[in-house]
């Protein structure tokens, strides 16, 4: 009877313990079930057939684009919503001291610029500038270099402090360019980063093109000339 009742009391001690650790790991459990939510949201999106460009618009996370067509945004839209659902869950049930530490990074996504939908090798595709040839490349290098190269020409520069300096790569060559905060500044920094993002693309497709990675005559600073921004090297 003893050895019965000492067997039970054990039994109770290792049910109470499994239950109190599969209560605790609720976060973990929750965290995985929203990934799990996810990836099937961005695998149903990847496995789709090419359409008409015009048709699809770009979901963002925070670390890639998802393509997303009417014919199947519905079973996705839901598949999203169950993992913020269940994230929103992870969340609340997390417990500090028994779930690590929960940091929760504020600092702004910053995704490769995209050039649209479009398709590749049968499925749909958002295009990053490593998606593009290098013809096109080119021509799109062409058409931006002067508008972020010219972007703040007109703008006035009447103290010299409120103005930095950046290099634009054109090739191998390092452009200085003048730039300072303005309330289009966002148009510029979008414009810069599918310039940059082109250019090192077509430097990893160029045979020979063997560039710098350090400017070897680095510019100083800016100086107001005639109300004119200019670079002193």
């Amino acid at each position: 009877m003893k050895k019965t009742y000492l067997l039970l009391c054990s039994l109770l001690a290792v049910m109470t313990l499994f239950y109190a650790c599969k209560k605790d790991n609720k976060y973990e459990e929750l965290t995985q079930l929203a990934d799990m939510k996810l990836q099937e949201a961005i695998k149903l999106a990847e496995n789709q057939p090419c359409k008409p460009a015009e048709e699809w618009r770009i979901d963002t996370f925070s670390y890639r684009y998802v393509a997303v067509h009417p014919g199947f945004e519905k079973e996705y839209n839901k598949l999203v919503e169950e993992y913020r659902k269940l994230s929103e869950q992870a969340d609340k049930a997390y417990k500090p001291g028994k779930n690590g530490t929960l940091v929760y990074d504020t600092s702004p996504v910053v995704l490769p610029p995209h050039f649209g939908v479009r398709c590749k090798d049968g499925k749909m595709i958002v295009a990053l500038a490593t998606d593009l040839e290098l013809v096109e490349i080119n021509q799109r290098l062409e058409v931006l270099f002067p508008k972020v190269r010219d972007f703040f020409k007109d703008t006035p520069c009447t103290d010299a402090s409120k103005w930095g300096v950046i290099n634009l790569r054109k090739d191998c060559e390092f452009v200085p360019i003048a730039i300072t905060d303005t309330p289009n500044f966002r148009s510029f920094a979008e414009m810069e980063q599918q310039y940059s993002a082109l250019n090192t693309a077509k430097v990893r497709l160029t045979e020979g093109m063997d560039c710098p990675a350090v400017n070897p005559n680095p510019s100083k600073n800016v100086v107001c000339v005639d109300g004119k921004a200019s670079v002193k090297l």
